[in-house]
């Protein structure tokens, strides 16, 4: 049954569809839903865009507050995600009894 949702027709430099096929290899994902993930999840910050872009006509003042606010927004779940990581790491490395690797001066 093909899908109610609209679709986008894209055109992608050589080396952007070269990362996606070998995406496509290493992790058997269709570039395309990977995209659309990558893109719901980043629906927030287009919203806030849309917002500021709307305001500046008005308020410069107000997009910049809404792009400081959707920017620190961004920030702490980047920040979350890679504490995440961190304590993903630091787990295997206790399972498998490993120590991790000092950092060169």
């Amino acid at each position: 049954m093909p899908s109610k949702n609209p679709r986008m027709m894209l055109t992608l430099p050589p080396e952007l569809a070269h990362a996606f096929e070998e995406f496509r290899e290493a992790t058997g994902t269709a570039p395309a839903s990977f995209v659309v993930r990558l893109l719901m999840e980043s629906l927030p910050m287009i919203r806030s865009v849309t917002e500021a872009s709307r305001a500046a006509a008005k308020d410069q003042q107000e997009a910049l507050d809404i792009l400081q606010s959707a920017m620190g927004a961004a920030l702490h779940q980047g920040t979350s995600a890679q504490l995440e990581m961190l304590e993903a790491g630091t787990a295997l490395r206790r399972a498998r009894g490993t120590k991790p690797k000092k950092a060169k001066p």
